[in-house]
């Protein structure tokens, strides 16, 4: 098995960012021949579909608390998309991003790994694709695909 690509540059409009529930739904709907992940897939044809370092750890977290072998079947999934690693760019983001929410008292509620997602997303100026717009929707540059 290859190891998982890398989006470490700006890849445009052609890059999608997921979120972890994104990735869990299409997880749980995989043998299902319509879902609503599946169709956010299948409207964006040609698309590169990434995932951010922490979301990834954070659906590979998932499997490790399952079993051993449910880790080994995530991860596998998890290769079917590109993983982004994080750098000092993204961090510069992630600072900003939480400052502001501060500063708008709008950070109660947000959890670390979703604004580390929404930094990676917005340093690729990716959209990111969710069901959870409610986490996502203050965080300034940061576009939203809702499915």
């Amino acid at each position: 098995m290859s190891s998982p690509k890398t989006a470490e540059t700006n890849r445009g409009p052609s890059l999608i960012c997921v979120d972890t529930t994104f990735l869990v739904d299409l997880w749980r709907e995989k043998n299902q021949a319509s879902s609503p992940a599946r169709a956010l897939l299948a409207a964006h044809p040609g698309e590169d579909f990434a995932v951010s370092a922490h979301a990834a750890g954070e659906f590979l977290e998932g499997g490790a608390t399952v079993s051993p072998q449910r880790l080994a079947d995530s991860l596998q999934f998890l290769r079917l998309f590109r993983v982004g690693s994080v750098g000092v760019e993204t961090a510069l983001r992630y600072a900003r991003i939480v400052a502001h929410l501060r500063r708008d008292s709008a950070l109660a509620g947000s959890s670390k790994p979703d604004l580390w997602v929404a930094a990676w997303a917005v340093r690729h100026a990716a959209p990111l694709a969710t069901r959870n717009i409610k986490h996502f929707q203050n965080i300034p540059g940061l576009d939203l695909i809702a499915y």
